[in-house]
């Protein structure tokens, strides 16, 4: 049994309207298809931007490390053909000069040297003091390094080196023996040390610039007239 709807509240009725312009539509299937080539399209641009930039720094490392080997070997070259070789000496001359027995003597020697680096010249810096002649282990005097400019390859180069007595020290009993004696040739061993900076150049380049120590061991037949070199030898070192 329907009961009559309760005084005071009639039954609403509600009328819902849609605008004839506001339409819904679907959009066609080929829409999706157009938006996934463009996708597509933009995907392989980026792997197309992505793929010449690792070809450009393929390219730039390939010619930076051309550089590099260029570079390196052009380094190993003139460190073996501008590598300095250490100056040959050979002592020639040796002439001693006395006023009077017992005053002390002055000891002239001339040495000759090759520069065996037929690349580079050799400047010889001069030296106070840079020479000593020994007798055993009795100092005879002290000496100047000359210095002196080389050409590459020179083997003619002349040095003479004077070594000055020490006033303060007598000539040893032997050498004087030696300088004195005119009838019998009296042999002494004599050793004879020089030091000087060296630098190696090519023209106007400086490339090394070395400390040179050359020591040699010299016998002489007499320290009188008509002194005569019967053996020596010269060691030179570089550091």
């Amino acid at each position: 049994m329907n009961l009559p709807p309760p005084p005071g509240h009639p039954l609403a009725t509600y009328v819902v309207q849609v605008p004839k312009d506001q339409i819904y539509r679907v959009p066609p299937p080929e829409n999706a298809g157009i938006v996934e080539r463009h996708r597509e399209a933009a995907k392989n641009k980026g792997k197309k931007s992505k793929g010449k930039c690792s070809r450009y720094l393929i390219c730039i490392a390939i010619v930076l490390l051309a550089i590099g080997v260029l570079v390196s070997g052009a380094i190993a070259a003139v460190y073996f053909i501008f590598t300095p070789k250490a100056p040959n000496f050979t002592v020639s001359k040796l002439h001693v000069k006395q006023q009077k027995q017992g005053s002390p003597p002055t000891y002239d020697v001339t040495l000759k040297a090759k520069n065996p680096n037929e690349k580079m010249g050799i400047h010889y810096k001069s030296d106070e003091d840079g020479a000593t002649l020994t007798f055993w282990t009795k100092n005879l005097g002290f000496g100047d390094f000359p210095g002196l400019e080389q050409k590459p390859g020179d083997d003619s180069s002349i040095f003479a080196i004077k070594i000055h007595a020490l006033k303060t020290k007598a000539v040893p009993p032997n050498v004087q023996k030696s300088i004195s004696d005119k009838k019998t040739k009296r042999q002494i061993s004599l050793k004879l040390k020089f030091e000087s900076p060296l630098v190696f150049n090519v023209w106007f380049l400086k490339l090394w610039k070395k400390d040179m120590t050359v020591n040699c061991a010299i016998r002489v037949s007499t320290m009188a007239q008509g002194t005569k070199i019967l053996s020596q030898n010269c060691k030179t070192k570089l550091s």
